[in-house]
């Protein structure tokens, strides 16, 4: 039988959280499964990470999600701490309404990403508002995929707590495993 689930996708900078994220949304769209949310690819200038932009999972459209400071300017980009990035205050307003969509679209069998909930979720910015509504949307059942950090575990099981009947955290890399766990919790095989 079919049940909710939130799969937690953790690990460093690097380790491979959304290309993993990418791989599963690809082997769940050719197993018929709805596939959407949010994935934040990384962009490079001359060899050099200089940010990272949204992708639309529903569409496949892309647009400046983070940059370097050093590369931005004008208006629509806010800064959060002392982190070395901006943040694209359209580009998130876009990819929030993304993530609602997704979330009231959200049926069974439904897979839906928000990647990557970081520091500014935590505080309630960036991602936040999407991600809750995906969160909330659990409760109709699907599957929701969180990307983050190891330090941010705790904060997406506290946004699913409640809403998810199933939480499984896993490191990036093994996308075969994390297939298996959709495949149990959005049409009940094994």
């Amino acid at each position: 039988m079919p049940t909710s689930c939130a799969i937690v996708v953790h690990g460093p900078v690097g380790s491979g959280k959304t290309t993993t994220c990418l791989a599963l949304a690809e082997m769940a769209r050719a197993e018929g499964l709805s596939v959407a949310g949010i994935l934040s690819p990384r962009v490079y200038q001359a060899g050099e990470l200089v940010g990272y932009d949204g992708l639309d999972l529903w569409t496949s459209e892309g647009f400046p999600l983070v940059r370097l400071r050093s590369l931005v300017e004008g208006p629509g980009w806010f800064m959060f701490r002392q982190l070395r990035y901006a943040f694209s205050g359209p580009g998130f307003e876009r990819a929030n309404r993304i993530l609602k969509r997704s979330a009231e679209g959200a049926c069974r069998p439904s897979i839906v990403f928000v990647d990557e909930f970081g520091r500014l979720e935590a505080a309630n910015r960036g991602l936040y508002a999407g991600a809750s509504r995906v969160a909330e949307a659990l409760r109709r059942g699907g599957v929701a995929v969180f990307a983050c950090r190891g330090d941010m575990v705790d904060d997406v099981e506290g946004l699913v707590h409640g809403r998810a009947q199933v939480v499984r955290r896993k490191e990036p890399g093994d996308v075969e495993t994390l297939w298996h766990i959709v495949k149990r919790c959005a049409v009940g095989k094994s």
